[in-house]
C-alpha cells in the first residue's frame, strides 16, 4: 500500500529554520520537483553532482529546470518512478543506474511525495552518489572473472597433462584453450629435435601457414630464448609493422628447455602482467607433460628397474599436481572467504584433503621405493595412506574406520595393502562411484578388510577377471591363506571382503 504523502516542512519557526539548515549542508543531493518535474529548488551538494556529471547536451541546473530538460536520456528509467511517486508512494533503491549524454553514473536514492492539504504537489529526490564504490566492485567482479577463467585454464592443462601422454593431443588441447582465452590469432609450440638439436615447429593452433621467411625470424628469436631461459614479450609497434603482441616462453624441464611456447595476440591488442604470469605457468606445465610423454617413450622399452623409477616419477608427478591444486585453492581463498564465507569453509575443507592427499602420495612412495617401510608402517595406517591418497586423486567420499589392535604378519599386510590398491584402482577408472566405505579389523590372529562402493557396479558371472584385475587379487589372497570374496551387480555398486586367519591358531581351536 502506497506511503501516505506528507508535507516537506511539518512546522514553523526554529523548527522551520533547522530543516532549512539541514538542507543546505547535508552531504547528499537533495532537490525538490514539483509535478511537472520541474527542478523548484536544490541544495549545494546537488549543484555539486550537476558540474560533476550533467552532460554539455542538457540545459544547464538552475531554479524552475526541467528535470529531463538538464538530463536528456534519463526518461525511461526515472519518469516510472516520478509518476509512481505523484500517486503518493515513496520509492527506495540502491545502486541505481542512470546514464544521460553518454555519461553513466550509480545512485543510492530516496523518492517521497510532497504533500499540500492531503494533495500531491512535488517530489523531494534525495541521492548518494554510489558511482565509484559500483565501478570499483564491477571492476573488482570483472578482475576475479577473468583470474578465475584464467585459474580455469591452468587446472585444464594440469589435468590434461595428467590424463594424457599422448604429446600432440596434449599440446592441441591446450594451446586451443589458450586461443580461446586470450582471442590469440595463433599459439604455437616450438620443440627441439632430439637428433639434430634444431628448433622444429611442433603444433600450431589455428592449424595455419606461415611465410618461410617470418618462420625463419621466429625460430632465431625462438633460439635466443632457450638459450637465455628468459621470456621476451613483444609489445605492438605500428611503425615497425608489428600489429599483434607476442609472447615467447621456455619451455623447461627439470634437466634441460626442449622449446619454446609461442603466442600471438590479437591485432590491436596487448597481454597484462597476469596474462603473461599465466602464459609462464602454462609453460611449466607444458615442460610437466613433456617430459612425462618422452619418460613414458623410453619406460616402455625399459626392464624391470626402469619400470619401478617411471613408477617414482608418475607419484612424484602426482604429488605435485595435488600440491598445485593446493596453492591454486589457497591464493584464492581469502578473496572467496570475504564473499562467500560458506563456499570459503568448502574450499579450507578441500584443502585440508588434497594437503593430507599429497602427504599420503609421498608415503606411498616411500613404501613402494623402500620395501622395508611397508613391514615397518602399521597396517591400519598403510591402509590410511592410500584412503587419503585416493580422496586426492578422484575427490570422492571416503569412511575409513578401523580397528587395529595387532598387526599381521608382514606378508599378510602386502597383501592387504596390494589387494586395496587394486581395489581403488577399479574404482577410480571403471565404478563411476560417488561414496566408498573401507573397514579394516586386525585383532590378534585374525584380518578382515572390507572395500564397498555405490557405483555402476557389474555382472560378476561375466566380468573379466583379467580386465578387471579379479584373477591378480583372488591368486595374492590364494597365496597367504586369505579368503577372498567379491559381490557386485550392474547398478548395485561392488563389495569386497578380504579375511585371514592364523593356521596354526585355527589347529589349537580345533
Amino acid at each position: 500500500m502506497p506511503n501516505e504523502a506528507r508535507p516537506i516542512l511539518p512546522g514553523h519557526g526554529q523548527q522551520a529554520n533547522l530543516l532549512e539548515l539541514l538542507f543546505e549542508r547535508m552531504p547528499m543531493g537533495v532537490a525538490i520537483l514539483d509535478r511537472q518535474y520541474r527542478i523548484q529548488r536544490y541544495n549545494p551538494t546537488w549543484g555539486d553532482f550537476a558540474v560533476r556529471y550533467a552532460p554539455l547536451t542538457g540545459v544547464p541546473l538552475a531554479p524552475g529546470v526541467g528535470y529531463f530538460d538538464h538530463l536528456p536520456g534519463s526518461e525511461a528509467f526515472i519518469l516510472p518512478l516520478f509518476e509512481r511517486v505523484l500517486t503518493g508512494e515513496t520509492i527506495q533503491a540502491n545502486s541505481v543506474r542512470l546514464e544521460s549524454g553518454g555519461i553513466v553514473t550509480y545512485w543510492d536514492i530516496v523518492l517521497a511525495p510532497l504533500a499540500e492539504n492531503a494533495e500531491v504537489v512535488g517530489i523531494l529526490n534525495v541521492a548518494v552518489d554510489v558511482t565509484e564504490q559500483v565501478q570499483l566492485r564491477q571492476t573488482l567482479e570483472q578482475r576475479v572473472e577473468a583470474r578465475t577463467q584464467e585459474l580455469q585454464v591452468l587446472l585444464d592443462v594440469s589435468a590434461t597433462a595428467s590424463r594424457s601422454l599422448n604429446l600432440t593431443e596434449l599440446l592441441q588441447k591446450t594451446l586451443d584453450r589458450v586461443v580461446s582465452l586470450v582471442q590469440a590469432s595463433r599459439v604455437g609450440v616450438m620443440l627441439r629435435d632430439k637428433k639434430t638439436g634444431e628448433l622444429t615447429p611442433h603444433t600450431l593452433r589455428p592449424v595455419q601457414d606461415i611465410a618461410p621467411n617470418d618462420l625463419s625470424v621466429l625460430i632465431a628469436a625462438c633460439r635466443a630464448v632457450m638459450e637465455s631461459g628468459e621470456s621476451l614479450y613483444i609489445a605492438p609497434e605500428i611503425e615497425r609493422g608489428l600489429h599483434e603482441p607476442g609472447a615467447l616462453l621456455p619451455i623447461q624441464t627439470r634437466e634441460n628447455r626442449p622449446g619454446v611456447l609461442v603466442i600471438i595476440g590479437p591485432v590491436g591488442g596487448h597481454f597484462t602482467e597476469a596474462q603473461l604470469a599465466l602464459f609462464q605457468s602454462i609453460a611449466n606445465q607444458l615442460g610437466v607433460a613433456i617430459e612425462n610423454a618422452r619418460l613414458f617413450e623410453q619406460v616402455q622399452q625399459a626392464a624391470v628397474a626402469a619400470e619401478r623409477n617411471r613408477l617414482a616419477r608418475d607419484l612424484h608427478d602426482a604429488v605435485t599436481q595435488t600440491l598445485f591444486s593446493s596453492s591454486m585453492i589457497a591464493d584464492v581463498l581469502p578473496k572467496i572467504w570475504e564473499r562467500n564465507p560458506a563456499e570459503g569453509r568448502n574450499r579450507l575443507e578441500e584443502l585440508r584433503q588434497l594437503t593430507r592427499g599429497a602427504l599420503s602420495e609421498m608415503r606411498t612412495l616411500l613404501v613402494e621405493l623402500r620395501p622395508a617401510a611397508l613391514v615397518d608402517t602399521d597396517l591400519g595406517d598403510l591402509v590410511g595412506h592410500q584412503v587419503n591418497a585416493f580422496i586426492a586423486r578422484t575427490r570422492l567420499t571416503v569412511v575409513y574406520e578401523r580397528n587395529c589392535i595387532q598387526n599381521p604378519p608382514p606378508e599378510i599386510k602386502e597383501a592387504f595393502y596390494r589387494i586395496l590398491q587394486e581395489a581403488f584402482n577399479n574404482i577410480a577408472k571403471h565404478a563411476e562411484a560417488s561414496h566408498v566405505s573401507v573397514r579394516l579389523d586386525c585383532l590378534p590372529q585374525k584380518a578382515t578388510l572390507l572395500a564397498q562402493d555405490d557405483g555402476m557396479g557389474f555382472d560378476s558371472q561375466k566380468a573379466s577377471s583379467e580386465g578387471l584385475g579379479l584373477g591378480i587379487m583372488r591368486e595374492r589372497a590364494r597365496s597367504v591363506g586369505a579368503q577372498f570374496e567379491i559381490s557386485s551387480r550392474v547398478g548395485g555398486g561392488t563389495r569386497l571382503r578380504l579375511s585371514w586367519k592364523n593356521p596354526k591358531q585355527e589347529n589349537l581351536n580345533d
